[in-house]
């Protein structure tokens, strides 16, 4: 659910929304894409910056929890998956000169200067955000709401579910075959890529304890809402929706 609902905020409350704002047609929404009749700037780069405000705002909300449970668990998740998606694009774009941010810096001289200058600030802002997932971690394991040991249990079957969930779908995309790839694989395990590095820096910064907080336990609601969800998110939104 929090990877799905990552996907669509970039493409529904930032590209969609933008869309709304400057008088865009959308043409079709898709797990990969919100195809438009046209594009600008500011369409381009709304996408990253909803997920970024989204995950702030969802990280905000996870700090106010006074315990740790399948919802804040999902907030914790969503604003991690957020934070991610919305600074690795910048990078993503800058290296490859492709995708969203390509578009933001396309016809600006010299292109090559600003496409350095992209990927740099992108990954100073993806190793930002790294720690500050990992910051908000290290938070519930010293209030004892949660044993160090139990963070890779809560990070990488997540990483490699919502991995699996976002290709799935893009498989199905009628837009173009290289998608699966370069927004599938891409944004599902590369721009995710840096909660797995999450665990390693709990375990640094936290000391074990003789004090074992309870694990966090099977919710069958989480889990129903969860296949639904999965489930429209593929058959549905993978080959993509029709707007006008």
């Amino acid at each position: 659910m929090a990877y799905a609902a990552c996907d669509m905020v970039h493409e529904v409350l930032g590209h969609g929304l933008a869309c709304v704002l400057t008088g865009v047609r959308a043409l079709s929404l898709s797990t990969v894409a919100l195809q438009t009749s046209a594009s600008n700037r500011f369409v381009a780069a709304a996408g990253s910056v909803a997920n970024v405000l989204a995950g702030l705002v969802a990280m905000s909300l996870f700090r106010r929890g006074k315990t740790f449970g399948a919802t804040r668990y999902f907030l914790w998740l969503f604003a991690a998956l957020d934070l991610l998606n919305g600074t690795g694009y910048l990078l993503f774009s800058g290296v490859l000169d492709f995708g969203d941010w390509a578009v933001v810096i396309a016809g600006l001289e010299p292109h090559g200067a600003w496409r350095a200058m992209m990927a740099a600030t992108g990954a100073v802002l993806y190793v930002g955000s790294i720690r500050f997932i990992a910051a908000n971690a290290i938070r519930l394991v010293r209030s004892g709401s949660i044993d160090r040991v139990e963070m890779p249990r809560l990070v990488f079957p997540a990483y490699l579910t919502g991995g699996l969930l976002l290709v799935a779908a893009a498989t199905l995309n009628r837009v173009s075959p290289s998608l699966v790839l370069m927004s599938g694989v891409s944004s599902g395990f590369g721009a995710m890529a840096g909660v797995a590095f999450v665990p390693r820096l709990v375990e640094r910064r936290t000391e074990e304890t003789a004090r074992v907080a309870a694990p966090l336990g099977f919710n069958l609601g989480w889990v129903v809402a969860g296949l639904l969800v999965a489930f429209a998110f593929i058959a549905v939104l993978g080959p993509g929706v029709r707007l006008s």
